[in-house]
């Protein structure tokens, strides 16, 4: 019987050699610029979430409303990265993004909304796994996260890195496009300085355009310029530059009672290629708004001519 138990055994350890070896769970940076991090185990992609520390709940909110990629995640889904680790010899930061709180040994700690906008507002999760920080060791929740300047904890479940892009066209990259959507768009701050009126005039002259509805102004939130390059290359020159140094555009749309001014911007910092956050801007005529106009169609290419002296017109 002995005998027989220990050729069992020997069966069993030859099996199990057999079999592909089992990694530790890990998350691994993704996206080009590493803005996203995947985990392996559950195939979901998480936007790291410092990106959006210091927004508002209702600001990111509006991406996660209008973004074909981006959820809010639940509390449970953040609880399961506990244990989850970075690539062999790799600090969990790097794979995450930049802490946003050191706790007491040393160790990075992130917070951010998540799914559920009662009390607790936040979720953290942190690594306590001196000295090299390698894992995810804790998480719980954090009440009053707008006091904490509480990124985001969101989900996608598809590859945003894949998700269409903006993408600068006209000859004199005068326009972008959306790939999403596939609409055309000119550059906002062609029209810094006219009245609302005057784009009415404008838009009037040209019939492949008309003014842009919040809803298709927001679906440009949570998208990239083709290639990772700067957005200022593709929607042109920002008009305003936020905490960090990021671009804001702000422009009429076709609402005209308040708010009747839209914004979008970008606080991924250094690189500044993905629309990160968006809002309404009330009494918009006095931040020398430009427009958001746009087509359905590949615009008819404008003269040089009418772009100079339009801008040489409403300087």
């Amino acid at each position: 019987m002995t005998r027989h138990l220990r050729r069992n055994s020997l069966l069993a350890l030859v099996f199990l050699a057999a079999l592909p070896r089992a990694e530790a769970a890990e998350v691994t940076n993704h996206g080009m610029l590493g803005e996203y991090f995947l985990d392996v185990e559950s195939g979901l992609y998480w936007f790291d979430p410092s990106v959006f520390a210091g927004q508002s709940r209702a600001s990111i909110d509006v991406l996660v409303q209008y973004s074909n990629v981006w959820d809010w995640a639940t509390s449970a889904q953040v609880d399961a990265l506990v244990g989850r680790t970075a690539p062999a010899g790799d600090a969990i930061e790097t794979v995450m993004g930049q802490r946003q709180f050191t706790i007491g040994n040393g160790g990075p700690r992130w917070i951010g909304y998540h799914a559920d906008a009662g009390d607790p507002n936040g979720w953290l999760v942190e690594s306590a796994d001196d000295p090299d920080f390698h894992a995810i060791t804790d998480s719980g929740f954090q009440g009053g996260a707008e006091s904490w300047n509480a990124g985001a904890w969101l989900v996608a479940a598809t590859d945003p890195a894949a998700a269409p892009r903006l993408v600068n066209v006209g000859d004199n990259g005068e326009y972008f496009r959306d790939l999403g959507t596939g609409l055309y768009w000119c550059d906002p701050a062609t029209f810094v300085g006219s009245t609302r009126e005057q784009v009415d005039a404008w838009i009037l002259a040209h019939a492949d355009w008309r003014w842009a509805t919040a809803p298709e102004v927001f679906a440009l939130l949570g998208k990239a310029a083709v290639g990772d390059g700067l957005l200022i290359d593709v929607l042109g020159d920002s008009q305003f530059t936020i905490g960090g140094g990021g671009p804001r555009w702000i422009g009429y749309y076709d609402q005209t009672t308040q708010p009747d001014g839209l914004l979008l911007e970008s606080s991924y910092a250094p690189s500044f290629h993905l629309v990160t956050g968006g809002g309404t801007q009330g009494g918009v005529a006095a931040w020398i708004p430009g427009a958001w106009v746009v087509s359905e169609a590949d615009p008819t290419p404008i003269e040089s001519t009418t772009w100079g002296e339009l801008k040489a017109r409403y300087r």
